[in-house]
């Protein structure tokens, strides 16, 4: 009897011990424990006395920020006396005139720089916390377009510290939580920048109104794609363009030195440009002008005499734009083809001259099958009307949709393609601003967007002005360049163009087709990692080019001409090692089909002599 209560014992203990380890654990979890107990704190967390609920947050968000990590409490800030005995004594616990610390209270839009910068201002106090902190925040904000506004124009309504990291719930900027982790930096931006109301009356210096499309554009970007995709933080948001504290747009002779931050060699190659002083001397020629500026040297009906709102030409920015600067592709370049098909289906173009030898032929299953399936979208773009940019842009579109392109040749909807193609929003994003590639291509048609930039000529957003979507054409050559100019003997530009769009066609053209040529052997058996290692060189001299586009130079002793050379050797020993592999596929199917007729002859003369030997 005494063992069996000795057994039990332990569970009565155990169950009587349940209410107050519930009770403890409530006690831990609740985030004002771990605050000194202060008369700010005794104060602010009566129920009695502060019921709302805003104000009950002031303590809960104060004990999960930074400043209460390091042990400073609300007194630290705003002054007054914090003896715990004063929690319910509002006078003598916010007293102006307690000498050791008067009370300050809120302070106005104004000071709250200063406020913030007794402490983080001051180099020997910040050492307490950390050995190298920066200590010039509120000087650089001084500098800002924010700062400048509050202190000169007197503007409460620009951002001001709390406006970004918060007021009491402070966290560190490394933080997710924190509204100016990188994650969280535009969103933080957006809402003062996108919201039309609260940015109605601000004018850009040249007297248009502000916009408030900076976070609807960017998101549409591959920075933003970047940043959320592929969960990258060192993708830039708007501080790494704008700055921090000392927020201001990037002039305009520097915006190459902003994005070369990451971009080193493409700002390298054009600085050293010729087109950099074109625009250059452009912004001399249209400064002050305001949109339509183009129109006073270009005749009207002129490529260049139709852009509108076009008043500076800021060298990368130009061409990416800034804030929606969707993935750049080959729809950037001029003359485009009507069909995309031609960039990865054509015969070979002008190029497969230069090779040495004969370029080895499409199958001619694989030809067929893609003349058919081609023929088969024209017919059903005919029946809409598509012609031109129309017909280039809905025949991207349907490339990522057709059941070739698909993995395991995955049927698509009839109606699904029908909604893509008539101009809506397309299920997939890619097209647009190269985000996310529908899961179901096959991933050597997936190589094709990420690495050749196939693309179309316009990307889509939402105007939080007006909350229509709004269909927004990227920056082409043919823009600015026209076949015959007007103000120049010669069409350097839009032969430029031509010569980019026409090597980009057929280096991707011979390298797709080498992919197909492998992909044939692999599928039977064969072994293909020399012809794939051959076509991922020649991806990587295709890169190399589209990066030596920044040059502008397509003259026959051109860094761009010296790669195409390159590039088309390394497409051409694809290509051979491809047909090689192929080769190897056709000689064992016919080694296989000769053996077995051979061993049918064996059998069948076996087969007639065991007859006769029964006979």
């Amino acid at each position: 009897m005494i063992s069996q209560s000795l057994r039990i014992a332990p569970i009565i203990a155990l169950v009587l011990a349940l209410p107050s380890a519930v009770r403890a654990q409530e006690e831990t979890s609740d985030p004002v424990a771990g605050l000194e107990q202060s008369s700010c704190v005794i104060c602010h967390s009566n129920p009695d006395w502060f019921g709302e609920e805003h104000i009950k947050e002031i303590v809960t968000n104060f004990a999960g920020g930074v400043h209460a990590a390091v042990d400073l409490g609300c007194t630290d800030c705003h002054g007054g006396n914090p003896d715990p005995a004063l929690g319910q004594s509002i006078d003598e616990a916010m007293d102006p005139e307690f000498q050791p610390n008067p009370f300050i209270g809120v302070p106005t839009a104004q000071e709250v720089p200063s406020f913030c910068g007794r402490c983080h201002s001051d180099p020997s106090y910040m050492r307490r916390f950390q050995p190298d902190p920066r200590v010039d925040q509120r000087q650089e904000y001084l500098t800002s377009q924010h700062g400048q506004a509050l202190f000169l124009r007197g503007d409460t309504k620009v951002a001001t510290c709390i406006s970004c990291h918060g007021i009491h719930g402070i966290l560190a900027p490394s933080d997710p939580r924190s509204p100016v982790h990188p994650t969280n930096v535009a969103n933080t931006c957006r809402r003062c920048h996108g919201d039309a109301d609260y940015m109605a009356g601000y004018t850009t210096p040249d007297g248009r109104p502000l916009p408030v499309d900076q976070y609807a554009k960017w998101t549409r970007s591959v920075h933003a794609a970047a940043m959320y995709d592929k969960e990258d933080l060192t993708a830039p948001t708007c501080n790494d363009c704008h700055g921090n504290h000392g927020a201001a747009p990037p002039g305009i002779d520097s915006i190459a030195y902003v994005c070369g931050q990451c971009h080193g060699r493409e700002a390298g190659l054009f600085r050293d440009s010729g087109k950099r002083a074109g625009f250059q001397n452009h912004e001399e020629y249209i400064e002050g002008m305001g949109p339509g500026a183009c129109a006073n040297c270009h005749e009207a009906d002129s490529p260049q005499g139709k852009l509108e709102n076009f008043v500076q030409f800021s060298e990368c920015s130009t061409c990416h734009g800034n804030h929606a600067v969707v993935r750049p592709s080959v729809a950037m370049l001029a003359p485009l083809p009507e069909i995309p098909c031609a960039f990865c289906h054509g015969a070979g173009g002008p190029l497969a001259v230069e090779a040495d030898g004969d370029v080895p032929e499409e199958p001619q299953k694989i030809r067929q099958h893609y003349e058919q399936t081609r023929d088969g979208l024209l017919a059903r773009a005919q029946e809409k009307g598509l012609e031109g940019i129309d017909l280039f842009d809905w025949m991207v579109n349907q490339a990522l949709l057709i059941e070739p392109h698909q993995r395991g040749n995955r049927p698509v909807a009839e109606e699904t393609a029908e909604a893509e193609g008539d101009g809506e929003e397309p299920t997939s994003p890619a097209i647009h601003a190269g985000l996310t590639l529908p899961d179901t291509l096959r991933p050597e048609f997936r190589r094709l967007f990420e690495k050749f930039r196939i693309g179309q000529t316009y990307y889509t957003y939402e105007d939080p002005a007006t909350g229509e979507t709004v269909k927004a054409s990227v920056r082409r050559c043919g823009d600015c360049h026209a076949e015959e100019p007007t103000l120049a003997p010669e069409a350097v530009g839009w032969d430029t163009s031509q010569t980019y769009l026409t090597t980009m066609r057929d280096l991707t053209s011979m390298t797709a087709r080498a992919e197909r040529i492998m992909l044939s052997a692999k599928r039977g058996g064969v072994l293909t990692e020399e012809a794939s290692l051959a076509i991922d060189r020649a991806v990587d001299a295709q890169i190399q080019l589209e990066v030596l586009v920044h040059t502008f130079d397509a003259s026959e002793d051109s860094q761009f001409i010296t790669q195409r050379k390159e590039g088309m050797d390394q497409a051409t020993t694809a290509l051979g090692i491809a047909q090689k592999a192929l080769d190897e596929l056709q000689y064992r199917r016919k080694g296989l089909a000769v053996s077995l007729i051979v061993i049918l002859l064996v059998l069948l003369g076996l087969g007639l002599k065991i007859r006769d030997m029964s006979s």
